[in-house]
């Protein structure tokens, strides 16, 4: 047991670690660009561990490992500055340019998903084939005839070639009969046949545990080895299919949020730090390709939260530029720190929560 704890936090740091430096670096690099003086360069929080001042910029690792922050001279409205420092602080800067600074944290955490998506795509996935591997006692696929081991090719006329296509189309044109195109091996000989199947339409849940109508035909597929083929895409391919997959993520998180905002989704299903610690180590037992998969999903994850307006986070930030380009002068450095105080709080409380969630899920577990 010891030593699978040991393991989920070391798996966590790694996620953690990578996706705060990458977010970090967004801050800083962009900082840079514009002349902000950066005089700090954390990972992780609390006092200092260790670091290595180069140049104007102290770069140091803090004892609380739970996230990290770039220190830009000016950031603190009320700091007292020096002529030369003020001209290179953040305070000095235009609207525009303190946005572009704040945004590009969470941007380059969407950057880091595209670049880990698009390479797990090119390195080759694994897809099942529509290979049916059993059939539920009358379901349709029995009455239509379908044999375990038959490969379902088309569907309507339309090709299918994985699993997941198959049951996508069946739910698409689940209302009507369907034209199923069927492969079966009969010792050497390939026979290539049709079979007119009508789907059932059957109550089930969602990920978010609401009840919801599909429609089946009742197979199964294979867990044969020869059920499995690795698809290789081009570059291009894999790109378009990361933008997909990130965009996926940032729209399961936000029904979810929705649906916890509305009472449709318990607040207990909320996980914190620990919940993320288990499944960083249960990612990284699965392959190198399934953990970086899982540090993808974090990172945007991540990226999207730090973009909701709340003060303390990078959109509270952004809302504060925009405010400021709309009314031509900054908020009252007052306004400011209040607000800060109040998001730091809720956050605080947050994280509390979402702990005692997850150490009452790991005790009933």
């Amino acid at each position: 047991m010891f030593e699978s704890i040991t393991y989920n936090i070391l798996a966590f740091l790694i996620v953690i670690s990578i996706i705060v430096l990458i977010h970090e670096f967004g801050h800083f690099i962009v900082a840079k660009k514009l002349g902000v003086k950066v005089e700090k360069f954390s990972l992780g929080f609390g006092p200092k561990v260790f670091g290595r001042q180069i140049g104007e910029t102290e770069y140091l690792v803090s004892a609380l490992p739970l996230g990290g922050y770039v220190k830009l001279t000016g950031e603190d409205p009320s700091e007292e500055l020096s002529p030369e420092d003020k001209n290179r602080s953040y305070s000095s800067l235009p609207p525009y340019k303190k946005f572009l600074i704040i945004f590009c944290g969470p941007f380059f955490n969407f950057i880091l998903a595209a670049i880990i998506f698009t390479i797990i795509f090119m390195s080759g996935r694994p897809v099942l084939k529509p290979v049916i591997g059993g059939l539920m006692k009358g379901k349709p696929a029995v009455k239509a005839g379908l044999k375990k081991g038959e490969i379902i090719t088309s569907v309507n006329g339309i090709k299918v070639h994985s699993w997941a296509g198959l049951a996508e189309n069946i739910e698409k044109y689940g209302k009507k009969t369907l034209k199923l195109g069927v492969q079966e091996k009969i010792g050497n000989k390939v026979i290539n046949s049709f079979v007119n199947v009508k789907p059932q339409l059957i109550s089930g849940f969602n990920i978010y545990k609401q009840k919801t109508n599909r429609f089946i035909i009742g197979i199964t597929p294979s867990n044969s080895k020869n059920a499995v083929f690795y698809r290789y895409d081009g570059f291009f391919d894999s790109f378009y299919s990361a933008l997909k997959e990130i965009w996926f993520i940032i729209y399961i998180t936000i029904v979810s949020l929705f649906y916890l905002i509305t009472g449709k989704l318990s607040a207990s299903d909320l996980g914190g730090p620990i919940m993320i610690a288990q499944l960083s180590g249960r990612a990284a037992s699965l392959g190198i390709s399934d953990f970086f998969y899982f540090v993808a999903f974090i990172s945007v994850n991540i990226g999207l939260v730090n973009l909701f307006p709340i003060p303390a986070l990078d959109g509270g930030h952004l809302l504060f530029s925009i405010i400021e380009m709309i009314k031509k002068s900054p908020l009252s450095v007052k306004f400011q720190e209040t607000a800060a105080k109040i998001g730091f709080a809720l956050l605080i409380l947050l994280l509390l929560f979402v702990s005692y969630n997850d150490i009452l899920r790991v005790i009933k577990t």
